[in-house]
């Protein structure tokens, strides 16, 4: 207190709480049920088979075969067509062979980030979702989980051995509880089972 004034108050500092998961959710409901808690082992999630457990190896294998057909063949019908043959092989232009990593990318991401399904996906009744949340990935997430492998269809133009590093990304699945690739851990997502349901079913509630 200076000349007789009143002193002004001393502001109080109090402490805030802070979330330590701040990345940024879509908030779309996946439409599969999933638990309050961030599921980390098995128990955490329906049993085999039912809406929302953990997406079977054979299933993420068949739609991941799936979406490489789909994608692969328009690109090498392309690389045909603009290539020359070469000692037996076709030789095409730096651009072309650049289509099949590029349309794969945005294959991935787009329809990952809207729907969590591609179409092989779609076919086998699997979906991708947010590992804490299980709403849809955000467009970030969905890129991230397809350039972990992907980078590898890029540089296997430079060297081709570098093509079987996209299928060892996708094996690690295997040993993990919940399916969870390095790609899907990269991303912070999870693949579940979304099989159709029978007419007159309500939609699951997140």
């Amino acid at each position: 207190m200076v000349g007789g004034g009143v002193a002004p108050p001393v502001r109080q500092h109090q402490s805030v709480a802070v979330s330590p998961n701040l990345r940024p959710r879509s908030g779309r409901p996946s439409g599969l049920p999933f638990p309050e808690q961030v599921p980390r082992r098995r128990d955490d999630l329906p049993d085999r088979g039912a809406p929302g457990a953990p997406a079977s190896w054979g299933l993420r294998a068949a739609a991941r075969i799936i979406d490489f057909v789909i994608v692969l063949l328009p690109a090498n019908l392309l690389v045909s067509l603009v290539g020359t043959e070469v000692d037996g092989r076709v030789e095409a232009p730096t651009w072309a062979l650049l289509v099949f990593p590029v349309t794969y990318m945005v294959y991935e991401t787009v329809l990952i980030s809207r729907t969590g399904q591609t179409l092989g996906k779609f076919l086998c009744r699997i979906k991708v979702v947010e590992w804490e949340s299980g709403d849809l990935p955000t467009p970030a997430e969905a890129f991230v989980r397809a350039i972990v492998p992907g980078v590898f269809l890029f540089l296997y133009l430079v060297f081709p051995p570098l093509l079987l590093v996209p299928v060892l990304i996708y094996l690690t699945s295997i040993a993990d509880t919940l399916y969870r690739g390095v790609h899907d851990k990269a991303a912070h997502t999870l693949v579940l089972a979304a099989p159709k349901a029978p007419r007159g079913t309500p939609p699951a509630e997140d």
